[in-house]
């Protein structure tokens, strides 16, 4: 059996599908828009898949970064923070862990930039850049000493909101700004 009847019939079937395509232009649309659609979701949900759950997370030793939440049954199912004492117990007891760090999220009301912005912070302990293996494109990270209860308060700005809000600015380093609670 050769291949040249396969390519005959390919070619015969071929040319049929687009005579009866020809003949009926408005399905032919709805069946072009239709594989459009599919194509482009199936492509949007990937991407989203791919970037949440495929893709490693972008820190150093990725797969031995663990996440801890605490629950209340008495208050509900969703997560609680740990209160600094906790914190400090899992560090000292911890026989599993190599390192502990601690984040929470805040919303601060930002003044020092171009204009007053509400916007969600990250309030992390000391070793939370360690942990992750994160090094700062500029300036530094936060210490050991800025935990102190006398400690001024340290500001470290993610890249894309450095670059959004100040254009990448080196002269960013020691600049002074104003974080107001949405209590307040």
């Amino acid at each position: 059996m050769t291949s040249i009847p396969l390519l005959e019939n390919m070619v015969r079937d071929v040319r049929y599908a687009w005579r009866t395509l020809l003949r009926s232009p408005g399905y032919t649309l709805m069946a072009v828009l239709t594989l459009g659609l599919g194509i482009g979701a199936n492509t949007a949900i990937f991407t989203v898949i791919n970037g949440v759950l495929l893709r490693p997370l972008p820190y150093a030793n990725p797969s031995r970064v663990v996440h801890l939440e605490q629950t209340a049954a008495r208050i509900g199912p969703d997560p609680i923070g740990f209160s600094v004492q906790e914190v400090e117990d899992y560090r000292n007891q911890s026989r599993v862990f190599s390192d502990l760090a601690e984040y929470h999220s805040m919303t601060f009301t930002l003044l020092g930039g171009k204009n007053p912005e509400r916007v969600t912070t990250g309030v992390v302990s000391a070793n939370y850049f360690d942990v992750l293996g994160v090094k700062p494109v500029l300036g530094r990270l936060i210490t050991p000493a800025d935990e102190t209860r006398s400690a001024t308060p340290v500001l470290v700005l993610s890249h894309s909101y450095w670059m959004k809000e100040f254009g990448g600015d080196p002269k960013i380093l020691g600049r002074l700004f104003t974080m107001r609670t949405s209590l307040t």
